[in-house]
């Protein structure tokens, strides 16, 4: 059984791709052999046992297995690491109660023994990345003054059980939560304070909107009244914050011809959004788990592969971005030939200031709550493990986050998923520049595209070619193990780089002129709405899809070579092509019937304009779900189902007063602003929320 993925019906189209025997032979030995990957004490018990200092003392302990090759299980377990997408079981954790080894600790009590070798003959990535992150005081003390003590411990009972040696690190420790002091965080008051200065807003911004509302005649004492912007400047500034303005802004229907045209994004949006988080779901359970081998056997199944292969589902974002950009800026006619470069400069810099004031105040608060209160929100034998980097990074790196370059530096970044949003931000002020460029001097914009075109394909090959890089990003099992990115070149050199990504925001471009300049026309939509051969074509896309996933899936196995390299460069672009583009390109002409209808659902008007929400917070919440376990758990279709359910749905909970009360207040706040700063709309380009990147 898999996870019910999306990707799981591209696999059902594909059932005549028959694949045997590339992923290398069988293990012969049992997987019960190998030590568990995750031992934990009783946490509880731990923590309520008073006795004495040690007694009540939990410590997270990360330990790897030392070569012995006289053993037969320690060739087991070499053998078993060797496959791609086998765990390593010579790395552990174990959560261990000081209780059961007071005896080597209080040996060291009357001395001074202080262990300075501590990560020696281990994974100085690991090491060093513990260290950075977990620095408490009591951390330190257990990690340097008791480290080789912990150790010993747990080689007695190992060795005992399994005849080969630990060599360990202590990842950190707890203590009862009577012995803790509370600190008074300068941080976390002011985000209280802030946090009630919203809802303050809000309420007095609601009021003054109803007041508003009443002092209309009598027939327009209605509904209608919050559903259109406000003409004096003052009074849009007073209600931004109103929340029934703002909820109507989040349902309310386009208006126009574009927004009309484009409607049927949102249903892509909304799905495509679902796909990331089941798919995030998925990967963020590879962590603490009971029964390793359900996800090593999805390395070695041809339909196993393409579930873990479809991290290029987030290029149609990047498409959609590009082509709403080029629509609204070519409509708005903001630069002609004649534009002097200082004009250029203003609108070009309004453009990107804009675009950077609707992420930002979201973004600052997610980094904001990592870095206070979401580590109060649980605990657990694993929850510092899994809340303590997010809480590290959003105090010491928040700068990385908030001026959009987490993309460069993942693995010192609170919410790597991020990374996203600031790739996105960067190509949106490159291509803007783009158009500005092309608009002002037309006669280069072909050579300008062709150019990016064969630079969208040529980086990311070089990049490939020169680090060696496997062709394609594919999750394994080992990958986010340590809360960063480990042995993953590819995603840190080719996935997450803007400069690897133009693909997808120049595609969106070509789409965007393409619909301007024939598919918005009538006589074109006649020709290919309802023929049967444009519309057979649209779903293509399927079949195509896997095809590039299941050649992506063969490729990462073959040793790196200028081939391999050639498919770093086309994968994701064939992707956005054919994957991505078309379908785009087909329901603009309103082609593909049912699908057609069904992605411009009202519903999905709604959960478009949630979708940037619930990508920012849902990681929090998959967080908050896995961090709360006492033991490790054990995985199974029906569990993964259950925990991708609740993330959605509680993602949704959240993106609905994220908008209400962050996004949409603060949005309207900056335009009430730049109107009062007298800004004509008919100077300087204003991006509708259909513009945004969800």
């Amino acid at each position: 059984m898999y996870p019910a993925l999306t990707v799981k019906s591209i696999v059902a189209l594909l059932i005549f791709i028959s694949v045997q025997g590339y992923v290398g032979g069988h293990v012969q030995y049992s997987r019960h052999e190998l030590p568990p990957l995750y031992t934990f004490d009783n946490y509880d018990v731990c923590l309520n046992n008073g006795n004495s200092k040690f007694d009540s003392t939990y410590c997270m302990v990360y330990a790897e297995v030392q070569a012995d090759n006289s053993s037969e299980l320690w060739h087991k377990i070499a053998t078993h690491k060797e496959h791609k997408f086998h765990y390593h079981h010579d790395r552990l954790y174990f959560g261990v109660c000081l209780e059961k080894c007071r005896g080597y600790l209080e040996s060291l009590e009357d001395g001074n023994n202080t262990y300075n070798n501590a990560g020696e003959g281990l994974n100085e990535e690991i090491t060093q990345f513990i260290e950075y992150i977990h620095k408490r005081p009591l951390d330190i003390e257990m990690r340097h003054r008791y480290g080789m003590a912990i150790q010993n411990c747990l080689n007695d009972e190992f060795e005992r059980k399994y005849d080969l040696q630990l060599k360990t690190f202590v990842e950190y420790c707890e203590g009862p939560a009577k012995d803790t002091v509370a600190e008074k965080d300068p941080a976390e008051i002011i985000l209280y304070k802030f946090l009630k200065m919203v809802l303050l807003l809000v309420v007095l911004s609601t009021i003054y909107d109803f007041v508003l509302r009443s002092d209309q005649t009598e027939e327009n004492q209605t509904n209608d009244f919050y559903k259109s912007n406000l003409e004096q400047p003052m009074s849009r500034l007073l209600t931004s914050f109103s929340i029934c303005r703002n909820y109507y802004r989040l349902i309310q229907p386009y208006r126009g011809e574009i927004g009309n045209d484009f409607s049927y994004l949102d249903g892509f949006r909304s799905v495509c959004t679902f796909m990331v988080l089941h798919g995030h779901t998925f990967y963020l359970q590879f962590q603490h788990i009971r029964n390793p081998e359900y996800f090593e056997s999805f390395g070695k199944t041809w339909h196993g592969l393409l579930v873990l292969n479809s991290t290029t589902v987030i290029e149609i974002f990047m498409v959609m971005s590009g082509l709403l950009l080029y629509v609204k800026f070519a409509e708005g006619g903001y630069v002609t030939p004649q534009t002097s470069w200082k004009k250029c400069l203003q609108t070009y810099l309004f453009i990107v200031i804009s675009r950077l004031m609707r992420f930002l105040p979201s973004v600052a608060l997610v980094v904001w709550v990592n870095a206070t209160i979401f580590g109060n929100f649980n605990d657990g034998p694993f929850w510092r493990h899994v809340s303590e980097p997010g809480r590290i990074f959003s105090r010491e790196n928040w700068w990385k986050n908030v001026f959009m370059i987490n993309n460069f530096s993942q693995k010192y970044t609170v919410s790597s998923h991020t990374w996203y949003l600031a790739a996105d931000f960067q190509l949106f002020v490159f291509y803007t520049f783009v158009l500005i460029f092309i608009s002002k001097y037309p006669q280069f914009k072909k050579r300008i595209l062709y150019t990016l075109a064969f630079l969208s394909v040529a980086i990311p090959t070089l990049i490939g070619y020169i680090l060696k890089l496997e062709s394609a990003f594919i999750i394994k099992p080992e990958s986010y193990r340590y809360q960063f990115f480990i042995d993953c070149d590819v995603f840190y050199y080719l996935y997450t780089p803007s400069f690897t990504n133009l693909g997808g925001y120049l595609f969106g471009i070509w789409c965007g002129d393409l619909y301007l300049s024939q598919l918005r026309k009538e006589e074109v939509r006649r020709k290919v709405r309802g023929v049967l051969k444009y519309e057979l074509g649209a779903w293509l896309a399927f079949p195509i899809a896997a095809c590039i996933c299941f050649a992506g899936s063969k490729a990462i196995f073959q040793e790196p070579s200028v081939w391999t390299a050639l498919y770093s460069g086309l994968y994701r672009n064939l992707w956005i092509v054919f994957v991505c583009g078309f379908p785009l390109l087909g329901m603009a002409c309103q082609g593909g019937m049912m699908a057609y209808d069904f992605c411009r659902l009202p519903i999905f008007r709604v959960l478009a304009r949630l979708s940037f929400q619930m990508y920012l917070w849902h990681v929090m919440i998959l967080q908050l779900m896995n961090g709360y376990q006492r033991e490790p758990y054990f995985m199974n279709t029906w569990y993964y189902n259950a925990q991708g359910t609740i993330t959605v749905t509680f993602s949704l909970v959240v993106a609905f007063f994220a908008c209400l009360f962050i996004e949409y207040p603060f949005a309207q706040f900056f335009d009430a602003l730049q109107s009062r700063g007298g800004k004509s709309k008919a100077s300087v380009p204003k991006l509708s929320k259909e513009a945004k990147v969800q």
